[in-house]
């Protein structure tokens, strides 16, 4: 469990920054993976950091997920501090915005057929289940056997061919149909934005993380945590390792 040295150069070079945004995900890298989502907990220290990093001058936090908002800020112990932002649902969702997702009633007559229709697998798939989120619905297949869940992920994404008006990502062992598009790197390109943050430091482990690493330029830093293709530059062993580059950041931006 140890952050390489290019990886400790790159990220003392982005504490450098006059302005920068450090963001991650939470399951897989800020929380180990676990069968049941909601026993999920940050390792000890990473939201420390976190807070440590937007307490600096002209430094910014932010925990991006797929998990709704208020999920996110429970398991996180965030919900009410404000200091780090949180932005859920793959980004329709977000502390940083004024008010919630809507729907139109087209959407949520989609959203309701929708999860009919994967309510309606359950029988056949043992161990799948839904997750109910307020644009979206996620098929998840954590706690079924490694034979048995790509017959369940396929299963769901047949339902979703049925419909042309829904947004799908299929992640590790989860498959999410949402009727508001949003994605992790528009949310987080925009936060940027907001920010005016000159440099960007993103922790990611999931296929939808690629959605910000590809959006990365010269100066940021993304960082792949386990295995897997990736546009990221950098890349951890685990959640373990996220924690140590965090401490060194901040103490890197603490300290320039």
């Amino acid at each position: 469990m140890t952050v390489s040295s290019l990886l400790s150069s790159a990220l003392a070079e982005a504490a450098e920054a006059g302005s920068l945004l450090v963001a991650t995900d939470f399951d897989g890298v800020l929380a180990p993976l676990v069968l049941d989502p909601s026993t999920s907990r940050p390792l000890p220290g990473t939201v420390d950091s976190l807070r440590g990093l937007a307490a600096q001058p002209g430094t910014y936090a932010a925990v991006v997920s797929g998990r709704d908002l208020a999920s996110l800020g429970a398991l996180t112990g965030l919900a009410d501090q404000g200091e780090v932002t949180l932005i859920g649902s793959h980004g329709a969702e977000s502390t940083a915005a004024q008010g919630g997702s809507s729907m139109t009633p087209e959407q949520r007559d989609t959203l309701d057929r929708v999860t009919a229709e994967l309510e309606a697998l359950m029988p056949a798939h043992p161990g799948f289940w839904l997750e109910h989120k307020p644009t979206a619905v996620v098929a998840h297949t954590r706690r079924m056997s490694p034979d048995a869940a790509p017959a369940a992920e396929a299963a769901a994404l047949e339902v979703t061919t049925r419909h042309t008006d829904v947004h799908v990502l299929h992640g590790k062992q989860v498959v999410e149909v949402s009727v508001v598009q949003a994605d992790k790197g528009t949310a987080l390109t925009g936060l940027r934005e907001a920010l005016g943050a000159d440099a960007l430091v993103y922790f990611g482990d999931d296929v939808t993380d690629e959605h910000v690493f590809t959006r990365l330029g010269d100066g940021d830093v993304g960082v792949k945590v386990g295995d897997g293709e990736t546009a990221a530059r950098w890349r951890v062993d685990s959640p373990e390792d996220v924690a140590q580059a965090l401490t060194l950041l901040l103490e890197r931006r603490a300290h320039r």
